[in-house]
């Protein structure tokens, strides 16, 4: 049997260096099911299964085995597509015989409905004055209509082009095509998609690249910097939406994936049909995206309390 683990175990060697190299997947989620798929080979070695030839209820019975050790079912649906992907890898390579998994039922996860703010709150946000700010920070000559225009750009484009924080921190000044009003975004593994923006962003642009030219060093394209010429960090990305919504005196626990719940909501509220907002958002799988649907149906109902006169009596 300390053949078969070990050959286990060099078989899920070989697909998290698949995952890294040829998927280009990012170094958390590929450590992510390198984790979990340790976590199988400890419990294949515990019950002295042959990998190669195990059966459906085998699987059932390493869900449950994880259940029984409290974990969610976020978390066990991921240890599930951690495995299936391994199991698929080695069908594909002829390392089995038979893909396992047809027969086998997903774990469920309950759905948390994304938080998203109201098209008024966007304006509050959006119309935060920063040069008002007195929580301090560097008074250099320049310094607050600098800071003011970034992070009034930073806002628009967060809500304007729903991208993702870490999206945000690479963005650069090649990135942007201001003839056609669209940006190039390198997403999750490394995945390049074209994002539309709006006109409201490309005229806070305008205003902040003039500033922008002040702060930069050679060689550094960066769309957002700091009073150093340095790139943002994703944490302080972060820190300007929560300054932000500070400013606009929100009670709401505000964060960049709460803009992009709201750009995601607002389309569909428009009538945008899911498979754009797909494209745009960049999740590989429609059903991630439709997650907004519910958004959606929670917001007319709303509506519908709100306005039907048969709801006013």
């Amino acid at each position: 049997m300390a053949i078969q683990i070990n050959e286990l175990e060099r078989e899920i060697d070989s697909y998290i260096s698949y995952l890294k190299v040829e998927k280009g997947l990012s170094p958390n989620t590929v450590s992510s099911y390198h984790l979990d798929l340790m976590k199988f080979h400890k419990y294949a070695a515990e019950k002295g299964i042959d990998f190669k030839i195990v059966s459906p209820l085998f699987f059932q019975d390493f869900l449950g085995y994880l259940a029984e050790n409290n974990l969610s079912g976020k978390t066990r649906a991921r240890f599930y597509s951690s495995v299936r992907g391994f199991y698929r890898f080695l069908y594909k390579n002829k390392k089995i015989a038979e893909f396992f998994f047809r027969d086998i039922e997903y774990p469920f996860v309950a759905k948390k409905l994304p938080g998203f703010l109201t098209k008024d709150e966007v304006k509050r946000i959006l119309n935060v004055n920063f040069k008002n700010d007195k929580s301090g920070g560097n008074k250099t000559k320049g310094g607050p209509n600098f800071e003011n225009a970034r992070n009034k750009t930073i806002l628009e484009l967060l809500y304007s082009s729903g991208l993702r924080i870490s999206e945000l921190a690479g963005i650069k000044l090649e990135n942007f095509n201001l003839d056609m009003n669209f940006i190039r975004v390198r997403g999750k593994g490394s995945k390049e998609r074209i994002v539309p923006f709006g006109i409201p962003f490309k005229e806070v642009l305008k205003s902040y690249l003039p500033l922008r030219r002040q702060y930069e060093k050679s060689g550094k394209s960066y769309l957002f910097i700091t009073k150093k010429g340095l790139p943002f960090t994703r944490q302080g990305l972060w820190k300007i939406v929560k300054k932000a919504a500070f400013l606009a005196n929100m009670d709401k626990n505000i964060t960049p994936h709460m803009l992009r719940h709201t750009f995601a909501t607002h389309l569909l509220e428009g009538g945008a049909d899911l498979r754009s907002i797909q494209q745009m958002l960049g999740h590989s799988s429609i059903s991630t995206t439709e997650i907004y649907t519910h958004t959606d149906i929670s917001y007319l109902k709303t509506q519908h309390s709100k306005f039907h006169p048969r709801n006013n009596n």
